[in-house]
């Protein structure tokens, strides 16, 4: 269809970490101040569509989903009626960040996968997430060796190589340090959906 007005530019950011994302969290654990500081900005910018980012997960959307975007008296907490408005017309999509199996020039590539906010959170998580699979980065990618890609698991990984060999952090901010998924595999879900 024609639209009269031609064409319409609008700005997307579509790589925003959220608090959950454990590997690159620069915002602490205060979630209130993490939505308000994302959505004031959203508005100032005059930013159309969000994509709220996580390692592996959808934690991050999945939380500001549930608490924030449809609870109106927890928006009513933080915002005016009048910045509700605006935040309500911001599309706000899931962001799934996957370090993969291959290397370049001997470092992990990032592989995005962005996400219809119309999906239920429920199909993400077990018609997707759930049913991908990940190794430690330095054990060879085969049935063996392989993780169902689940939050559980990346804390087991952690918590393993945490006892065997010291590193530092939390179980889950080693665990995703380590984990890695074969971009084949995340592409062959996504056309079988």
């Amino acid at each position: 269809m024609n639209d009269a007005k031609g064409s319409i530019w609008r700005k997307w950011d579509l790589h925003v970490h959220t608090p959950y994302s454990v590997l690159n969290n620069d915002f602490g654990e205060n979630f209130d101040k993490y939505v308000e500081i994302l959505f004031k900005e959203a508005i100032k910018k005059d930013i159309a569509v969000i994509g709220l980012t996580d390692y592996f997960t959808i934690e991050g959307y999945k939380k500001i989903k549930n608490e924030y975007l449809n609870n109106e008296s927890k928006l009513r907490e933080i915002f005016s009626p009048e910045e509700i408005r605006k935040i309500n017309k911001i599309l706000v999509l899931p962001n799934i960040e996957f370090r993969l199996y291959d290397l370049v020039d001997g470092r992990r590539i990032n592989f995005h996968v962005i996400l219809s906010n119309e999906l239920s959170l429920q199909d993400i998580e077990e018609h997707f997430l759930h049913e991908l699979d990940f190794v430690n980065e330095t054990q060879p990618f085969d049935r063996d060796n392989t993780r169902k890609l689940k939050i559980s698991n990346l804390d087991d990984l952690g918590e393993k190589l945490k006892q065997e060999h010291g590193f530092p952090g939390s179980a889950r901010f080693v665990g995703m340090s380590k984990a890695t998924v074969d971009h084949k595999a995340i592409s062959e879900k996504l056309n079988d959906t």
